[in-house]
């Protein structure tokens, strides 16, 4: 880690005086990371071998760390490549553990599509929040292939990241508000689904910290004081019937710019699919929206709205992928938005209507939060 100091001088009686009054981390050399095995700490096994030419390292899925690296701000250069068949490729930085990190990746069968490109964060898991961080400074549409290298480089400003294909000038992405995770490690990242992918020359440059992005203003009438259960299986959920409260530790949780809670910060989430008839492959709708769905896991999140008087206010809500919507222990709305189509779904910042019959006083709203794969979320706003 290198460091300069910013110096000062000052004419005293002929004399001059250097102090030191700043401590500020420098750029520094840029670092290659060797392709050998005691170099990487990964989820899945690693090959490393030659591909297309290039000595490389391999990883079916799952995400591979570098050991030793401490980057917050600065750049990472690499090339990658998947095989004819493959689906994903990615970095990673920010890492805090091999399940905590910020993901950057890429769909070659979903090349020139909105699809082909996208940034993520991934909390305790290795999967990413991809429904959630989703559109504009989330995705982009490059023009992707199989079997062939691409260099790809990274640059981390604060919170802010650019990502640069083959040497252009200009991103083909930018990120301007990263999730945030605390680490400084990075790595490579290739998804459960397709045939693995190989990196190559696998390089990063340090550079002097950013000062921090000032804080997103929310939407008007946010709702930003929440409570968040542990998470439980889906099958123990009756829809309908008001969940017992009794005996539950709450966790008070933060809003996330522009205005949702990112469960997967404070949960494990699932990876599941949804149930799809075996013959045709078309999502079973009746059973997706008639009951709870094995696998799937449910959080209970709660807050209180005080109200000057008896009323009903209309309340728009966002979640990935259900919800169930009480207040005062009665239920108001139940709704399901799964990945059932070919093209892939993600958290509508739009939202849903509910109203909601609000007493004079305090009135306890609670969310039952389903999630199956993608991203576990919601938001929730009040009406004027």
């Amino acid at each position: 880690m290198l460091y300069r100091y910013t110096l000062r001088a000052f004419a005293i009686s002929g004399l001059v005086v250097v102090l030191a009054v700043g401590l500020v981390r420098s750029a520094g050399a840029q670092t290659t990371i060797p392709l050998t095995a005691d170099s990487w700490t990964a989820t899945n096994g690693l090959r490393f071998e030659s591909y297309l030419g290039r000595p490389s390292l391999f990883i079916d899925r799952g995400i591979a760390l570098a050991r030793g690296v401490d980057l917050r701000d600065g750049t990472i250069d690499l090339d990658m490549a998947t095989p004819t068949g493959g689906n994903f490729m990615g970095a990673v930085f920010h890492a805090s553990s091999t399940d905590n990190s910020e993901v950057v990746y890429f769909r070659a069968a979903s090349s020139g599509t909105l699809d082909a490109m996208q940034y993520a964060p991934a909390l305790n898991g290795v999967g990413a929040a991809w429904q959630i961080y989703h559109g504009d400074g989330a995705n982009a549409a490059p023009e992707l292939a199989f079997g062939r290298w691409y260099h790809v480089k990274i640059d981390v400003a604060g919170s802010v990241a650019k990502i640069y294909l083959n040497g252009e000038r200009e991103p083909a992405l930018v990120v301007p508000r990263l999730a945030g995770v605390a680490g400084s490690s990075l790595g490579v990242w290739t998804g459960a689904y397709g045939r693995g992918a190989y990196y190559s020359n696998i390089t990063y440059t340090p550079r002097a910290p950013s000062a921090p992005a000032p804080s997103a203003a929310l939407p008007r009438g946010t709702i930003a004081d929440w409570d968040l259960s542990d998470a439980f299986d889906a099958t123990a959920f009756k829809p309908g019937t008001a969940p017992s409260l009794a005996g539950i530790t709450w966790e008070k949780v933060h809003v996330e710019a522009p205005g949702f809670v990112l469960v997967n910060r404070y949960r494990r989430a699932p990876a599941i699919n949804i149930p799809r008839d075996p013959a045709t492959g078309l999502p079973l709708t009746d059973r997706i929206m008639g009951g709870p769905i094995a696998g799937a896991k449910v959080v209970l999140a709660r807050t209180v709205i005080q109200s000057d008087r008896d009323e009903v206010r209309r309340m728009l809500i966002g979640y990935t992928n259900g919800v169930e919507v009480y207040a005062n222990g009665k239920p108001l709305f139940f709704g399901m938005y799964p990945i059932v189509q070919a093209g892939l779904g993600y958290m509508d910042m739009i939202g849903d209507g509910v109203f909601v019959p609000l007493k004079k006083g305090p009135n306890e709203v609670v969310l039952a939060v389903t999630d199956l794969t993608g991203g576990w979320g919601f938001w929730a706003r009040l009406d004027p």
